[in-house]
């Protein structure tokens, strides 16, 4: 039995870090769900909000509200954008130190009505999955 003792607690420990881990990391859509940002792109900043389904992106003169779904090929993740003016927007994410890099990938995206690449900075204000202010 004492044989086997060392081997047990080692798989014990091994699937305790596992469990740990999966529960902790959080996806990249529950990410931008559950916090807010700013879009930020040749030298401007805009409040942006993600909901389940729905891209918020407030600027003074009107609000572009876009679908929005978060993919992951061969380990890379994609950001895939539909607005009232260009589907199929589709952008590669790679995290940064405070947020996201968004890289247009697609003639859709680099179009004149496209998004075109863009940063998601977090702000400092975090939104519960309720959407209240925390």
């Amino acid at each position: 039995m004492k044989k086997y003792r060392k081997y047990i607690i080692a798989v014990m420990t091994v699937l305790l870090i596992a469990v740990g881990l999966t529960a902790c990391g959080k996806s990249t859509a529950q990410d931008l769900q559950s916090n807010k940002w700013y879009l930020n792109q040749k030298g401007q900043s805009y409040k942006t909000q993600f909901n389940k389904k729905t891209m918020i992106i407030e600027s003074p003169l009107m609000n572009v509200n876009a679908t929005y779904s978060v993919s992951n090929t061969s380990g890379k993740e994609y950001l895939k954008v539909n607005t009232d003016d260009e589907k199929n927007q589709k952008f590669e994410l790679t995290q940064i130190s405070d947020g996201y890099k968004a890289k247009a990938i697609n003639k859709s995206t680099k179009a004149d009505n496209g998004l075109g690449s863009f940063e998601l900075q977090k702000s400092l204000v975090v939104i519960s999955q309720e959407g209240e202010n925390k």
